[in-house]
């Protein structure tokens, strides 16, 4: 069963480049009443990347990731890579006050978006 990136099925509505769901292929049921997300990937961001790529913060307060991802990189979408980054497992606890998190820099985020769509195909 071949899949297709939402983005590329006319009769879905396309999602911004940020999205998460970009991640996944998008399937149809055998009767092709539905479609569906294959969500078992797994993404990694390897450890031997440049460590100039990143940045480190520590939180002020406590608040969501879609918070955080919006106060850094202008967008909400996004907070699905600073889990991924700070191997955080449960996106829906808030990031903790005091907390010291990595962030990928602006410059080099198309780069490491890129790599993960490399990485996915």
């Amino acid at each position: 069963m071949d899949g297709q990136y939402q983005n590329n099925i006319a009769d879905l509505p396309g999602l911004e480049s940020y999205r998460y769901e970009n991640i996944f292929k998008v399937y149809q049921t055998g009767d092709k009443d539905f479609y569906f997300y294959n969500i078992i990937k797994n993404i990694k961001i390897p450890r031997d990347i440049n460590s100039n790529v990143f940045d480190t913060i520590i939180l002020p307060n406590n608040l969501p990731y879609t918070v955080l991802s919006y106060q850094i990189y202008g967008t909400t979408y996004l907070w699905w890579l600073l889990c991924i980054v700070n191997d955080i497992r449960n996106p829906f606890d808030n990031a903790i006050a005091g907390k010291r998190i990595k962030i990928i820099k602006k410059q080099y985020l198309k780069t490491i978006l890129d790599g993960i769509a490399a990485q996915l195909q």
